[in-house]
């Protein structure tokens, strides 16, 4: 009997030692009080996630996690307000590829359309986490221009079609051949990416063409713009978006240049990992593009006039210089390819910040 009585005593300690253990802490044990900490600030609590009336003061506050009280509306394109205060904001104004670009140097999201700002462009490069990105235009450089040609020759030229001037680029615009666009787009050398010093670089091309120099061919014609002149660059450094005025300093003429082809490549989305040779499509992924115009989707539905990137004999003309002249870029299949600088494609603006 004695035996039995001691086994249920054991028996009884232990479930009661086991009670013990998977006890739910309470609110109080935990540090937290319902009483206000008088040095505490209004948004300085953490509340217990067991008994919402008990609180406890961690010594943070709006002001202590960079938040401030100002206006940001006129400036700031992303407002992001304090979780524990809204009358506390701070502005997450840094670019993402996506983004629509403001005359005014902000970025927004397409879904948060500002209908106050003039919408210039899309981003779709950042490096810096957003503080510098690369923006390219909604339109041809040509939209407001009011750059025309005439049918003075038999080159075919349209209205979103420019010759590059076939100029002695030699001594002015980088060298870069087949070899390199491969290995310099793996390696991220900047050197395939300085679209906007090879576009203020092709205005000092020479003038080969005896028809230039002997007066053959006249200023303003076709043959003049093919053969004497670097005119996609010229139309690009001239280019002035939609109601922005041209003496604008951050979007206004002169802010603007000729894309390279390995910005090109950035703009379609090209992994480099995957690139097997300089031509081709390999590694081309098409991702960055599709962001790009998703977000032009959105500004056409806001009446934007946003053109979007299109057809399969599309191409996008390289100010970068290749074995037959200049790299081109078809914008629906991300194939790369060289061809004379006496022809003429497609060309769009862009900027970086």
């Amino acid at each position: 009997m004695k035996y039995i009585l001691f086994l249920m005593m054991i028996l009884f300690s232990g479930q009661a030692v086991a009670l013990e253990c998977v006890k739910q802490p309470s609110c109080a044990d935990l540090g937290y009080k319902q009483e206000n900490d008088p040095m505490c600030a209004h948004d300085g609590y953490l509340i217990c996630p067991f008994d919402s009336n008990y609180k406890k003061c961690v010594n943070f506050s709006c002001e202590s996690l960079g938040f401030t009280q100002s206006n940001k509306s006129t400036w700031c394109g992303k407002i992001s307000k304090c979780p524990t205060d809204n009358t506390y904001t701070l502005c997450k104004a840094l670019c993402e590829v996506g983004d629509v670009y403001y005359s005014d140097g902000t970025c927004g999201y397409v879904q948060d359309y500002d209908g106050t700002k003039t919408p210039v462009g899309v981003v779709f490069y950042v490096t810096d986490e957003g503080r510098h990105s690369k923006v390219v235009s909604l339109r041809s450089p040509l939209a407001l221009n009011k750059h025309s040609y005439e049918p003075t020759s038999s080159v075919n030229l349209t209205l979103d079609h420019f010759p590059l001037g076939a100029l002695d680029y030699t001594d002015t615009v980088t060298l870069i051949t087949n070899e390199q666009l491969l290995t310099y787009y793996q390696t991220n050398n900047e050197v395939l990416f300085n679209g906007k010093k090879n576009t203020q670089d092709m205005l000092k091309g020479k003038v080969t063409d005896k028809k230039c120099l002997d007066g053959t061919y006249i200023e303003n014609s076709r043959e003049w713009e093919v053969y004497c002149q670097a005119t996609s660059a010229i139309l690009c450094l001239a280019y002035v978006p939609e109601n922005v005025d041209s003496n604008n300093p951050i979007v206004g003429a002169g802010q603007w240049y000729m894309p390279s082809i390995g910005e090109l490549m950035q703009l379609y989305g090209t992994d480099a990992a995957k690139m097997t040779e300089y031509s081709g499509n390999s590694g081309a992924t098409g991702k960055t593009l599709e962001i790009v115009h998703q977000t032009m989707d959105g500004l056409q539905s806001k009446n934007i006039n946003a053109e979007k990137f299109s057809g399969h004999y599309t191409f996008r003309r390289s100010s970068t210089r290749g074995g037959y002249g200049f790299y081109t870029l078809n914008m629906k299949t991300g194939a790369r390819s060289s061809d004379f600088n006496q022809n003429s494609f497609n060309t769009r603006p862009m900027l970086e910040f």
